[in-house]
């Protein structure tokens, strides 16, 4: 009976001191531009970033982040030897094999923009064949997106910037481009040339919804506590109503620079 308390005793010590050894650490994650979510220029790096950033400080530890290029930002982080993860990844099956996912930081909508002037509505993929649609290059829209400009159902122009199929769309040059909701207006509002600015709406429909992670190098050193603690720091965060009042102020503008 002594034995089997002293047993437990001993695995309770060594849980406590496990959380122990990561409380008060740092964690460095990389990040990249991507406002009003994520933005080196915005407050607090902006809203995603804020919310890992509080997370992490429930649990005791602090962020300290690097911005690159989305490229660079992955690569630096599957490599793992300077920076632990990334913030803000949506889930597949490829980094699945390098990272850990946290619980999502986010879930976010990607809508079709159009000019106010057209009169457009969809339900299914088929209602999108007779409408030029334009994209951004490297970006996943879903599935039936991607099925059916594969197959050429309908008619899809990549480019390599957001914001530049943003100007292409108040210029009439395409008649659709999907977009993240709060991305497409925060481009719409700084990208925009002011005569422009006002001429575009967006359809309530989603194209896709997609839960975004922070995702953590599985060979760094304590990768699954760091997991933990994120998960642990985010319901506290929401139990508190903090999460809900974050989401409030970058709906209200207050990340901007």
């Amino acid at each position: 009976m002594m034995v089997t308390f002293l047993k437990t005793l001993f695995s309770v010590f060594l849980l406590i001191n496990s959380l122990f050894a990561i409380a008060e650490s740092k964690i460095k994650l990389t990040n990249g531009e991507w406002p009003p979510y994520m933005s080196e220029n915005y407050k607090h790096k902006g809203l995603i970033s804020h919310i890992v950033e509080e997370v992490f400080k429930a649990e005791g530890i602090t962020v300290e982040y690097g911005f690159f290029p989305w490229k660079r930002a992955f690569k630096e982080a599957e490599q793992g030897k300077e920076w632990q993860g990334s913030v803000g990844w949506s889930k597949n099956a490829e980094r699945e094999q390098t990272f850990f996912y946290t619980e999502p930081i986010i879930e976010l909508k990607d809508v079709f923009f159009h000019r106010k002037d057209l009169q457009f509505d969809w339900k299914t993929i088929d209602d999108l064949k007779n409408y030029k649609i334009g994209a951004s290059i490297g970006y996943f829209y879903g599935k039936d997106f991607e099925d059916a400009e594969k197959s050429k159902k309908i008619k899809v122009s990549r480019i390599s910037k957001d914001e530049n199929n943003l100007k292409k769309l108040a210029a009439g040059k395409i008649d659709l481009f999907p977009a993240t909701l709060e991305v497409g207006y925060e481009l719409i509002a700084d990208k925009l040339p002011e005569g422009t600015k006002n001429v575009l709406t967006n359809h309530p429909r989603p194209v896709r919804t997609t839960n975004y992670h922070l995702i953590i190098n599985k060979k760094i050193k304590d990768a699954q506590k760091y997991v933990d603690a994120f998960n642990s720091g985010l319901k506290k965060l929401k139990e508190s109503g903090k999460y809900e009042q974050l989401l409030s102020d970058s709906i209200d503008g207050k990340y901007r620079p």
